[in-house]
């Protein structure tokens, strides 16, 4: 049994309309327990009210026909010789002593003597000729000193019946004691048909709050049976799926914004991861390609070199001033790739104080002692001062103006920067050679970029120059740009935020 109920599994509906329906029958029935105490309290204290009251033409009623001169000690019967105990009234109004005395139906009258012998008793009913129920008074009853001083009890039937009576006793004059008793039948009726109609009400209340519960939770839960659909989907692949919008004032409205802050973020990350992906196939294809040359052009001067097909002083020297140059180049893209993978590595780079006039300074003069046909001009804002690493900044400055010397004609000149523009340092770098080719400028700062895909490299660059500044860049919080400038040529820009 225990195992069949383990493998029950109500859904959340069913659960939310359970304990609905479990909390309405606890509340209806607290209800139904409490009107039925109030009633029964009420009428019962209706029934004591009545029985007290009753104590007075009770003991007019027995104690009329008793001859005044045989109290106490040789009391007689009424003279028609009946005690009451066969059940029948002797008359025909309702007290049976006469048409005016006023009591409950049913009520029964006993009366005492001081030490408990019965004088009379009788219950005053309307005679039909059935059996009359009488209380069973066997266990006593305390006497009270008067009607209203007495506290009324419940006693059962003579006889083990199921009829309940409420009895008080009360010493009169004399000291004879009188006994009434009202019968509870009619009370007992009364709450049974409010039980009953309590039962019926419940059930059909509980009938209908199941159903209404049953519509409103189905209702209320299509949103979360909506973001099941979606999350299926998503499950089998499709990223874009979203959440159907819900009303953002409920908790599955919020729910339902949430998943979709999330699913927009898990797409832009896998859209990230695949195109980083690409990327890095791309990038691992070029930088194969870029070794691919040198390193073919060294094998093809030492097979050359070892068949003896070059045994000319001359050409032996010049096959080795290749193999040197083709190594060089080599080590070079090597020393790129891995500057470029010591940037990838997202590590915090040197953050010190970095003085960009004199590092700026350097490069320039680094580079018209490597291009002595070129005309540097130089403008800088002094005090400028950047927190940094000095080394990759100055490689920055070396790779820019290297750029501007390959790419313009001797002679030119080439224009270098330095000033502060709102929070940031701009270190600009314009050339007078051809331009940015293409409708995106900024795409010269990818890896391995080329302008056309024929072109070679006979400058004896990388291709990675300028993808190290813009990663340099970004590394320090800053930003790199290019663009074409008014009247021809290139300029590129590199923003860092000030110290």
């Amino acid at each position: 049994m225990r195992s069949a109920f383990r493998r029950i599994d109500p859904t959340l509906r069913t659960r939310l309309v359970l304990l609905l329906v479990l909390l309405a029958a606890v509340g209806l029935a607290a209800l139904d327990v409490v009107s039925y105490r109030a009633l029964d309290s009420y009428l019962t204290g209706r029934v004591d009210q009545q029985v007290t009251e009753a104590v007075g033409p009770v003991t007019f009623a027995l104690a009329r026909p008793l001859e005044p001169g045989e109290l106490p000690g040789g009391h007689r019967l009424p003279p028609d010789g009946g005690d009451g105990s066969d059940g029948s009234n002797g008359g025909g109004g309702p007290d049976g002593g006469g048409p005016g005395l006023l009591v409950p139906p049913g009520t029964f009258g006993q009366l005492r003597t001081p030490s408990g012998r019965v004088l009379a008793q009788r219950s005053f009913v309307f005679f039909d000729g059935s059996e009359v129920a009488r209380p069973d008074l066997s266990g006593g009853l305390a006497v009270a000193p008067s009607a209203q001083s007495a506290h009324p009890v419940t006693v059962g039937e003579r006889g083990g019946g199921s009829e309940t009576f409420r009895a008080v006793a009360v010493r009169g004059r004399g000291g004879l004691v009188t006994v009434a008793a009202v019968p509870l039948g009619e009370v007992q009726s009364t709450l049974d048909r409010l039980a009953l109609i309590e039962i019926v009400v419940s059930a059909a209340i509980l009938i209908a709050l199941a159903i209404l519960a049953w519509w409103l939770v189905r209702v209320g839960l299509q949103p979360l049976r909506r973001m099941e659909e979606a999350a299926g989907e998503i499950a089998a692949g499709d990223l874009s799926r979203r959440v159907e919008p819900a009303n953002s004032k409920t908790e599955v409205g919020r729910l339902g914004l949430a998943l979709n802050a999330m699913l927009g973020q898990i797409e832009t990350a896998f859209a990230e991861r695949e195109a980083g992906e690409r990327r890095l196939r791309q990038f691992l294809a070029d930088a194969s390609h870029e070794l691919r040359t040198p390193l073919a052009s060294i094998r093809g001067y030492a097979e050359l070199y070892r068949m003896g097909a070059q045994t000319e002083p001359a050409q032996v020297t010049r096959a080795m001033e290749r193999i040197e140059a083709e190594s060089t180049r080599m080590g070079g893209l090597v020393d790129d790739l891995l500057t470029l993978a010591r940037i990838d590595e997202v590590r915090e780079p040197v953050r010190e104080p970095v003085a960009l006039g004199p590092l700026l300074a350097d490069a320039v003069d680094d580079a018209r002692a490597a291009a002595p046909e070129r005309r540097f001009e130089l403008s800088e804002e002094e005090g400028i001062e950047v927190l940094g690493d000095a080394d990759r900044l100055r490689r920055v400055f070396a790779n820019l103006l290297r750029n501007a010397v390959v790419h313009t004609p001797e002679g030119t000149a080439v224009e270098v920067s330095l000033q502060r523009e709102g929070g940031e340092a701009a270190a600009r770098v314009r050339d007078h050679g051809t331009g940015l080719p293409g409708d995106d400028p900024e795409a010269v700062f990818e890896r391995f970029w080329r302008s056309s895909a024929s072109r070679g490299r006979d400058d004896g660059g990388s291709g990675l120059g300028l993808a190290i500044v813009a990663a340099v860049a970004a590394a320090h919080g800053g930003r790199a740009e290019a663009a074409n400038a008014p009247g021809g040529g290139a300029v590129f820009t590199v923003r860092l935020p000030l110290a």
